[in-house]
């Protein structure tokens, strides 16, 4: 009794660091990726075949759009708040709430055309087979979802990716 329960234990220890040995060695791939100086980049790295230099220029661009997106998206909370005091203040649409509309409408057109603009620079740090499959798959990403912002126009944004 004892030495099956011998062999059963040692069975059992002998399957957890089985386990434990290919989780460890499945996980490699993911675990150096959040350990890269750009985690939220290191999926681009991989998904795009990019090298190093690649890679380090794409998050130096990264980062200087980051910081200009965020006054951007300042600058429209901004005018949202002005807007909202508009609002609560007027009982019609006055002047200076349609100046608002039209100043808060430029500033995402301009948000939009500059985060475009990041794609396209982004693209051309890759190699060009690359960047051409980055710019198919950032423009099913965000064009439905500039067309469902609040104040743009266009056809409900539809997903014909297969689930």
């Amino acid at each position: 009794m004892k030495r099956s329960a011998l062999v059963f234990a040692a069975g059992l220890v002998l399957a957890l660091a089985a386990y434990c040995g290919f989780y460890f060695v499945g996980s490699a791939p993911e675990r150096n990726l959040v350990q890269s100086p750009e985690p939220e980049l290191a999926w681009l790295k991989k998904e795009f075949h990019l090298d190093d230099a690649e890679f380090h220029r794409i998050s130096q661009l990264h980062e200087a759009y980051r910081s200009h997106c965020a006054e951007m998206c300042g600058r429209l909370a901004a005018t949202n708040a002005e807007l909202q005091s508009l609002l609560a203040t007027n009982t019609t649409v006055t002047a200076e709430i349609k100046a608002n509309l039209a100043a808060a409408a430029q500033i995402r057109a301009d948000c939009q055309a500059d985060m475009l603009a990041h794609f396209f620079e982004v693209s051309r740090t890759m190699p060009p087979a690359e960047g051409k499959r980055y710019l198919a798959w950032v423009a099913e990403q965000t064009l439905p979802a500039m067309q469902n912002m609040p104040g743009m126009s266009g056809p409900p944004a539809h997903d014909h990716r297969q689930h």
